[in-house]
């Protein structure tokens, strides 16, 4: 692919978004009342040699009706004032507006200078009809950063959890997670920088929980910093990780956990089974015995420990009262 059709397909894709919007807008469109680029940081090798990233946090303030998405644009500018690319942020809470980020990737082929005086300019889609200038602001101060492969992936890790920190104050979302000790992004903030990142699980590997090694511990001791009773839960989720019991896609599209969906999922097929079992065959205490492998299986495709543990309380309920309640065998 050649460096001029390189630049073409992403600036091709911006100009499409833009265009769904193209629809003339009856009236003005109000002034933004608060229109910044917070802060800027560049990364170089994050890919390949040369290759660079940028991560701009913006602050838009606007009352209206459309999305930040369909009123401005994101632009990378050159020393001399010529785009090098663009974009439009990801309108994933509160339409886009307030605090968000947006992010520019270039190869080593398409990159501008290194350190250069490049800046970073939001303007107003030049398709809408505003009341007044079209609104415009920019920004040149960049923290740069560069180093080996290894050591840049570690760095955008480190600013993205920072990023998704800050969101999460500000926005009031979850977005990120901590399981023993291991601080990534959680399914809100990968929904959110999957989108907004181009080639994030290559770029930031660590926020999403690659190249992360929980330790094995042959036995629970407290007095060393490990609690009792969860040795055995990660290593069955680690197990399930990446089989077709894995839920966490279709879970994080449909804006829960894994675990919420599996157990769902999972008791849901065992309450429809075994009451077809009892519409054809009547109550039987043998069918009790069958119950329990099916509860306990549970922790084995997917569902919490704590859940699969709650249900075999309830289960022995159940037994209980169809051995010494009256059962119809």
């Amino acid at each position: 692919m050649t460096k001029k059709l390189r630049w073409f397909l992403p600036t091709l894709l911006a100009l499409t978004g833009i265009l769904a919007f193209v629809g003339p807008v009856a009236a003005q469109e109000e002034q933004p009342t608060s229109l910044r680029v917070e802060d800027i940081a560049a990364f170089q090798n994050v890919r390949e040699s040369g290759d660079q990233l940028y991560l701009v946090t913006y602050y838009i303030a606007h009352n209206t009706t459309y999305g930040a998405n369909q009123l401005y644009i994101f632009r990378l500018i050159d020393s001399g004032g010529a785009e090098i690319t663009r974009t439009t942020c990801y309108a994933y809470h509160n339409n886009g507006f307030g605090l968000g980020v947006v992010a520019f990737y270039l190869d080593a082929d398409d990159a501008p200078t290194w350190a250069s005086n490049v800046r970073v300019r939001i303007s107003g889609n030049p398709l809408v009809t505003w009341d007044g200038a079209t609104p415009m602001t920019q920004s040149s101060l960049i923290v740069w950063n560069t180093g080996t492969t290894q050591e840049m992936q570690q760095a955008v890790s480190v600013k993205i959890m920072e990023l998704a920190s800050r969101l999460e104050l500000t926005w009031g979302v979850a977005m990120t997670a901590t399981t023993q000790g291991v601080t990534v992004l959680s399914d809100a903030g990968a929904s959110y920088f999957l989108r907004v990142v181009p080639y994030l699980s290559e770029v930031a590997p660590y926020v999403l929980g690659k190249y992360t090694f929980l330790p094995e511990y042959p036995e629970q001791k407290p007095e060393l910093g490990q609690p009792y009773g969860t040795g055995f839960a990660d290593e069955l989720e680690q197990g399930i990780l990446g089989t077709i019991f894995d839920l966490s896609g279709p879970a994080r599209s449909m804006g829960t956990t894994r675990g919420v969906l599996t157990a769902t999922l999972y008791y849901a097929f065992v309450v429809a089974f075994f009451v077809l079992l009892v519409s054809k065959l009547g109550l039987r205490k043998g069918m009790m015995m069958l119950l329990w492998p099916f509860v306990i299986g549970g922790a084995f495709v997917g569902v919490p420990l704590i859940v699969t543990i709650l249900g075999g309380f309830l289960c022995l309920g159940a037994t209980v009262w169809v051995f010494y309640k009256g059962s119809t065998a």
